[in-house]
């Protein structure tokens, strides 16, 4: 099997790499590599410099290969045009490109923002897409597209995870951070909005298994963790596992859009669009919950980590490399 994989230098792709390196049953791996190699610097692997507008570059790539895994995407940027060119118009070239090029199978990561915040029960399928932020719209607007696009003789499988924490992860480990000094904040008590997340390896195991999914047309499907949890959940494991003691900081929903939005409009002084904005803070504050059970069905996924176990393999890794 010939793999072309784009974000395999981010944080997700990267845990994918390395699993399809192992794997007896992948021949070659292709990866798009826009600047820097990351953390595939030193592996094995075909580089193909671009990026997802590089057509002929990808096109050219795209000779000989049976599956797509696209990763890649952007989850910050202050407008949604920015939004859309990133994450709807260069997958509408991948899928096109996909089509002219006889690739039979691609597996396209989108997100559970495409469909917005639960309300009392976790989201299915055949819930309609409500989404909240920018990108959120984006990666809606990126699902109806795939719709509209693929040939009927392509086999599409899109993957809505939720949050997604792990070695290498640099958003949630802000907040990890942030209880290893000893801080940990709170939406009021911090046991609600309760939110669906998972361990990356989970999420590597769901892409694994979509790869195999070979019947044609667009499937979609929710992936998640085996539990949810809630800021205080999280607090305490991180608690158990660093052997500290962290003090709760109790933030009202109104306070946390107020901080976010001091720190969008400051940052954007420094040319940069910063991690904490208001979007986020609208989307920290409300429940994200989704089913999986649709993927257990179709594509036998089951998650295999506890909360407990991957908040502690992942601290683990961000002691031994220094980061915590």
């Amino acid at each position: 099997m010939n793999v072309f994989i784009t974000g395999a230098t981010g944080f997700i792709g990267s845990h994918v790499f390395d699993h399809l390196s192992e794997n007896d049953h992948v021949n070659n791996i292709k990866c798009l590599v826009r600047n820097k190699e990351k953390w595939l610097e030193g592996k094995s692997y075909q580089k193909i410099d671009g990026d997802l507008h590089s057509i002929q570059s990808i096109e050219k790539a795209l000779e000989g290969v049976d599956v797509i895994i696209h990763l890649a995407a952007i989850v910050k940027a202050p407008t949604q045009k920015e939004f859309d060119h990133a994450n709807v118009d260069a997958t509408e070239h991948l899928v096109r490109l996909a089509n002219r090029s006889g690739v039979k199978k691609m597996v396209v990561l989108s997100s559970l923002g495409a469909s917005g915040p639960s309300n009392g029960k976790p989201l299915t399928e055949k819930d309609p897409m409500k989404p909240i932020s920018m990108y959120g719209k984006s990666k809606k607007k990126m699902e109806e597209m795939i719709h509209n696009v693929a040939d009927s003789d392509l086999s599409v499988t899109i993957l809505r995870p939720p949050a997604v924490y792990g070695p290498r992860e640099d958003q949630i480990f802000t907040l990890f951070k942030m209880m290893s000094y000893g801080l940990a904040p709170m939406i009021g008590e911090g046991d609600k909005p309760e939110i669906s997340i998972m361990y990356v390896k989970d999420l590597v195991q769901a892409i694994v298994k979509a790869m195999m999914q070979e019947e044609n047309g667009v499937h979609t499907y929710f992936v998640s963790g085996k539990n949810t949890t809630s800021l205080k959940k999280v607090n305490d494991i991180v608690q158990t596992v660093l052997g500290k003691k962290s003090l709760p900081i109790h933030f009202k929903p109104t306070w946390i859009k107020k901080i976010a939005g001091v720190v969008e409009t400051t940052s954007t002084f420094f040319g940069s669009y910063p991690v904490i904005n208001r979007e986020k803070a609208d989307e920290f504050v409300l429940e994200w919950i989704c089913d999986h059970q649709k993927a257990k069905k179709e594509l036998n996924y089951q998650p295999q980590y506890t909360l407990e176990e991957g908040i502690s393999r992942t601290l683990r890794w961000y002691k031994k490399h220094n980061w915590l």
